[in-house]
């Protein structure tokens, strides 16, 4: 006797979950993005030191080439957060990411690390409003702490703002 279960849908493993909206456009510099890339199965690269500094450094590079604003970030051992905009004709959010992740993933090449470094995809929120922001760069900020990897945000050298906040 058949299971009637595991035939009625046989593509749903197949199918993944879309995690950009299907009709945003995603090069508004208008808008404030907080974005959350995860190390490959939740792997811990980023205890490295020198490469934990040399992906810090690639942000700040990025926001200096004015490829994108950063207005706060945070590298964790197992996961990055970014506040950012993307420049004016920089190209939209997801093509920025797959830049950095690309990039990012042949510095940890040099570093001895073999096969992915991120994830396949990142998870992105719109901030609304400048409040939204601002709780976003605290949260971002206070990352290290709540973890307890160091009593005081500032002592956490993997972090920074960057940009100024949006008029």
């Amino acid at each position: 006797m058949s299971d009637d279960r595991t035939n009625h849908w046989p593509d749903l493993d197949k199918r993944r979950k879309r995690l950009r909206l299907a009709s945003y456009d995603y090069s508004d510099p208008h808008h404030v993005y907080f974005v959350t890339l995860c190390a490959h199965d939740r792997s811990q690269p980023f205890l490295d030191p020198s490469l934990a500094q040399q992906v810090a450094e690639a942000i700040c590079f990025r926001s200096s080439r004015h490829d994108w604003c950063v207005y706060t970030y945070c590298l964790m051992p197992d996961h990055l957060h970014l506040a950012l905009s993307p420049e004016p004709g920089k190209g939209g959010l997801p093509q920025l990411m797959q830049g950095f992740k690309s990039f990012t993933t042949r510095l940890a090449w040099r570093h001895g690390l073999q096969g992915a470094l991120w994830q396949r995809s990142y998870y992105d929120h719109i901030a609304r409003r400048e409040e939204d922001l601002r709780a976003i760069c605290e949260y971002i900020l206070a990352n290290p702490v709540r973890r307890g990897l160091v009593d005081d945000a500032k002592l956490w050298p993997y972090s920074g703002a960057p940009d100024p906040f949006p008029a």
